[in-house]
């Protein structure tokens, strides 16, 4: 019996079932640490975790039926979703062992789990299965606590939904903790059947009106898809997008690099934000473009380094490269007709910030001031919706016909700098995962959250670097990806992640009361 038809596939939807079709992109993982005093399932067995996870999951399918589709027709012009008549639990999770890392704060085990995850496509041609999985890492001596890690494509939910999504997983675990009916020893079957009805959310085009202006649609078209690729990249300035540049011919191989602020710094970089009138976001920024300079275009100067490991095609100390950096913006708050935080779905625009220059006289603090005003630029005034907006609403202009878009997508490796739009893209959460805290109901909570997981897959044609970041239990985390084939070496993406850390910290624990902070007294042995 044929699936049923729930509704199309729309445009900002199609984008990432083309980056799956071809293969630029992958997925996002969203987890949290969770912590119980009552030991979980010992056990490293699947079926005792789903055992534990059935009754809850099955909540969650009921209240999100997004959770329950698949997508039809994915290599034609026309996808649509389609509800699943059942879903097995039990494929869905896979319990790995902390053992793949031994480091005291488990970032190398989340390392190594993310990486996996994202190196593990969706395969849209099976209608069986749905478009997510969970990763259930054991940690601590007892194993009283462990990572759940929901990996999904980005075409069922975002950064935002998955946090709430997660949030309740974990408030369903309490619930049946606290319930006198309590899972049967051994279920018959890890099946759960599909009986509701209810749509699907709405796509963003279906809320609001996303078709790019007149001045906007010429100015799209000239740039991505009337202009050569030669032509074009010769009118842009050129930026700083990876060591190597982008190719269809290898593998979309994301390596990862995971780090976890303790408590105390938190507080520091959360303080020093809200003493400087800026966000930690901005922050986030201006450290992660000196560290860009710092290791990857300043090799020469260092060139002990660059010989090492491949830094020969560094650029040279003082070449005025640009940057290109991407914020990802959530469009949930910024509509007429707000989206709920737990709607699952992907509502997710991005402001482009080009021609980024870092030199040795660069302000800390000006740099932050001037990238704060931007983000406020386009995300409070009607200018800035609407160019969030037409982002991706020209996508509704592309052809119908089955591949172009395809074809559309593939086409940036020879229409971009180096075959990639950016240099970072910066995706930030915020604080969350505040239900438990804050319910009534879950007083006497079982399960209790730690800290957090957020991390996406590298892209083809996407940033050279794709950070994400997110904050639980006054901790934050980052997730910095990258493709295998942009660097020469992974530890030039590790020393990428360790250089933003030391200058992150630096300025939050030392440097913070320093009016003239400049790239030059951040890092002077560059």
């Amino acid at each position: 019996m044929a699936l049923q038809v729930v509704r199309p596939v729309d445009n900002l939807e199609r984008y990432n079932v083309t980056r799956s079709n071809a293969n630029i992109y992958n997925n996002v993982s969203v987890g949290v640490s969770i912590h119980s005093p009552v030991a979980p399932p010992p056990s490293h067995q699947p079926q005792d975790w789903a055992q534990l996870l059935l009754n809850p999951i099955a909540t969650l399918l009921e209240r999100h039926p997004i959770l329950a589709t698949v997508i039809g027709d994915h290599l034609t012009g026309h996808p649509v979703f389609l509800r699943l008549r059942s879903i097995d639990l039990l494929p869905l999770v896979q319990v790995l062992s902390s053992s793949i890392g031994d480091d005291n704060d488990h970032t190398t085990t989340i390392s190594r789990v993310l990486e996996d995850e994202h190196n593990k496509p969706f395969d849209l041609a099976d209608q069986t299965t749905p478009l997510w999985r969970l990763a259930i890492v054991p940690i601590g001596e007892q194993h009283d606590s462990f990572y759940l890690i929901y990996t999904f494509h980005h075409v069922i939910g975002d950064g935002r939904s998955a946090m709430a999504l997660t949030e309740q997983l974990v408030e369903q675990l309490n619930l049946q903790f606290q319930s006198t009916t309590l899972p049967s020893p051994s279920p018959p079957s890890f099946k759960i059947q599909i009986v509701s009805d209810k749509p699907i959310p709405a796509s963003i085009e279906t809320r609001i009106n996303c078709f790019p202006s007149i001045p906007s649609l010429l100015w799209e078209a000239s740039r991505a898809i009337l202009l050569p690729g030669f032509i074009k990249k010769a009118l842009e300035a050129k930026y700083w997008a990876g060591e190597i540049d982008s190719s269809l011919k290898v593998p979309n191989k994301t390596e990862v690099g995971f780090l976890r602020l303790s408590q105390e710094e938190t507080r520091a970089v959360v303080r020093l934000a809200k003493e400087r009138a800026t966000t930690v976001q901005a922050i986030m920024y201006t450290a992660s473009i000196f560290a860009v300079r710092s290791i990857f275009m300043s090799g020469r100067s260092h060139g002990e380094d660059g010989n090492k490991e491949g830094g020969a095609v560094a650029v040279e100390k003082g070449d005025e490269e640009a940057l290109v950096f991407a914020t990802p913006c959530s469009l949930r708050d910024l509509i007429p007709n707000r989206i709920d935080s737990d709607e699952q779905g992907n509502f997710v625009s991005e402001i482009i910030h080009d021609n980024i220059r870092v030199r040795d006289g660069s302000g800390f603090w000006a740099m932050t001031d001037s990238y704060r005003k931007e983000v406020v630029a386009g995300t409070t005034t009607p200018r800035g919706l609407k160019d969030l907006l037409e982002h991706f609403g020209a996508l509704a202009l592309l052809s119908k016909k089955d591949g172009a878009w395809e074809n559309f997508m593939t086409s940036r490796v020879t229409k971009d700098q180096h075959g990639r739009k950016a240099t970072i893209k910066l995706s930030n959460l915020g604080r969350g995962w505040n239900t438990l805290s804050s319910s009534s109901s879950t007083t006497s909570a079982l399960y209790t959250i730690q800290d957090v997981v957020f991390s996406q897959s590298s892209g083809v044609t996407a940033s050279a670097l794709t950070m994400s970041a997110a904050t639980a239990n006054g901790r934050l985390s980052v997730s910095t990806t990258w493709q295998k084939a942009a660097f020469h070496g992974r530890a030039r993406g590790e020393k990428f992640v360790a250089e933003f850390k030391r200058i992150l910290l630096l300025v939050a624990l030392e440097h913070a009361e320093t009016p003239e902070l400049s790239y030059l007294n951040i890092c002077p042995q560059r």
